[in-house]
């Protein structure tokens, strides 16, 4: 009786987990959708790139704030209903700003859209994390990045199919983030843990590993580049609208194919070694795209490649990160671990729509090169100044995502508990 009774409540949790994927694909197909219809709607309507830049800058400040604020709500609500309500407030923002076209609104809109997502992310991983094992926790977030990832590469692609002039595809977007609330409302039954909300002061983190400080900043401005005005470059160097978003969905299609292989090599070697190699490529890569025609598909591969190395950087740099930082502090350090990435993030669509407007489109590879570069020669002069952690000292590589930050407080729980103790206990049996 009681096996049968376990069966059935791993089945439940296993259903429960491809429901909370269901419910995540849902979001992000939605936001893919508006991430890439908003630069084309500001095309057609005569915006310039600083005008989008301050826009999706919003954004990402939204994604920090809601990251922070969520933990509060759950404790008041539930994970369900909170759920239910930043989903809802989510889809409301993609019409609003397809009724209100202005620069001034979106940016206003979209602060609150990140601010959603970012909560509805925390919650989604805050479910997983508590529903995975420690056999299965790496495959789960190795499935959680491919569906972060390529929902929203699956989104930007569904751009094609209509105009982003009217309506259609913003309410078609409106629909698909509204879909999420169904398979989380229907199976989630239980709530787990609150994210925790511990914190260190960034100079006390600083002073332990630098290197995972600037890095993870620089990687998030890269990234949030990547992700956030790849549609503003295109569209400001007159790519056709179906050529934009093959070009946008190239570089999250990549973030998919590396991720992993990328972190089994900074398992197997010095870390700071893998991270700096990766980083070369990225800014050789960056290089590359100010150089190859905009009207040559051979950029289109540029980015992909560009994607697949740029990415993956996020996660390595928390486990360099980790690598240093006592395991009772892991929890209050990836608190501060998300403002560094926040602060990356916000900056780079700011500077590079400056740039855009400024000096034409090719800063925008070009700016993702020089904070590349910036990043080789840091970690370059760190590895003179420091020796790298023994290999058998060194922490697993995990598939984590940056959201512009907002993989959040779950991310240090899920240090501390389970996985805490699975390291304790692979370190003692080496």
């Amino acid at each position: 009786m009681s096996g049968t009774s376990t069966g059935a409540s791993a089945t439940r949790s296993l259903l429960g987990i491809w429901a909370l994927f269901l419910a995540l694909a849902f979001l992000q197909i939605g936001n893919g959708l508006q991430r890439v219809l908003l630069p084309i709607r500001a095309g057609s309507e005569g915006f310039g790139a600083g005008s989008m830049g301050a826009v999706m800058a919003f954004h990402f400040a939204g994604f920090l704030l809601g990251a922070k604020v969520t933990s509060r709500f759950l404790v008041s609500v539930g994970h369900i209903r909170v759920f239910a309500a930043f989903a809802s407030l989510a889809s409301v923002a993609v019409l609003v700003n397809a009724t209100l076209v202005i620069p001034i609104s979106w940016a206003a809109v979209y602060f609150v859209s990140g601010a959603c997502n970012a909560g509805i992310i925390v919650i989604v991983e805050s479910w997983l994390n508590d529903r995975a094992t420690n056999e299965t926790r790496g495959r789960i977030l190795g499935a959680y990045s491919v569906v972060l990832m390529g929902g929203m590469a699956g989104g930007q692609l569904l751009a094609d199919i209509g105009s982003a002039e009217g309506f259609r595809l913003f309410i078609l977007a409106s629909v698909l983030v509204s879909l999420a609330v169904v398979p989380v409302t229907l199976s989630a039954s239980t709530s787990a843990p609150t994210p925790s909300s511990e914190s260190m002061p960034l100079r006390e983190l600083y002073r332990i590993i630098p290197a995972a400080v600037v890095g993870i900043i620089l990687a998030s401005f890269v990234q949030s580049a990547a992700s956030s005005m790849a549609a503003v470059f295109a569209i400001e160097s007159e790519m056709p609208s179906g050529r934009v978003t093959m070009f946008t969905a190239a570089a999250l299609i990549g973030a998919v194919t590396l991720q992993m292989p990328l972190g089994a090599l900074s398992d197997r070697f010095p870390r700071r070694a893998v991270i700096l190699a990766v980083a070369g490529a990225s800014c050789g890569l960056a290089t590359l795209g100010a150089l190859v025609p905009t009207s040559s598909l051979w950029l289109i591969a540029v980015n992909l490649a560009f994607g697949a190395c740029v990415f993956p950087l996020y996660g390595q740099f928390i486990a360099l990160a980790n690598d240093w930082i006592p395991q009772h502090q892991r929890v209050a350090a990836a608190s501060t671990l998300v403002l560094a990435s926040g602060c990356g993030a916000i900056t780079a669509p700011v500077v590079i729509g400056f740039l855009i407007t400024v000096f034409g489109p090719t800063s925008y590879f070009l700016s993702n090169a020089t904070a590349l570069g910036i990043l080789v020669f840091y970690l370059s002069y760190r590895t003179r100044v420091r020796e790298a952690v023994p290999l058998d000292k060194q922490t697993a590589f995990q598939p984590v995502v940056a959201r512009s930050g907002p993989i959040a407080h779950t991310v240090g729980d899920w240090i501390r508990h389970p996985l805490a103790g699975w390291h304790h206990g692979r370190r003692q049996g080496d």
